[in-house]
């Protein structure tokens, strides 16, 4: 394989892995989506190791049945921030640290 080739071959890889990056972070229920849909494909499938793969891809809202799409209202996925407190309360500060990905 020639060096023209290889380098052509290694852009197009670190391109289609910066798009599929960036779509992952600035579009996330977009993504979600489509992850759902390829592993309710890969779940029909008559090959076991498809299926296997299908389960382990689906997402962890729809793997559990919950989430904003599920029909339970506001905050049924538990990431929604508590209804409005008193005005007049003062609630401490509190940092969550991001969820590994």
């Amino acid at each position: 394989m020639s060096y023209a080739v290889f380098q052509s071959v290694a852009i197009a890889l670190i391109l289609a892995w910066s798009l599929w990056f960036a779509a992952r972070r600035l579009f996330p229920r977009s993504h979600r989506a489509a992850q759902a849909q390829l592993a309710r494909r890969l779940g029909a499938s008559s090959n076991a190791m498809l299926r296997a793969l299908g389960a382990k891809l689906t997402p962890q809202q729809v793997a559990s049945g919950a989430g904003c799409g599920s029909g339970g209202g506001c905050s049924s996925c538990g990431t929604c921030a508590p209804s409005a407190a008193p005005a007049n309360d003062v609630q401490p500060l509190v940092f969550h640290p991001r969820a590994k990905q």
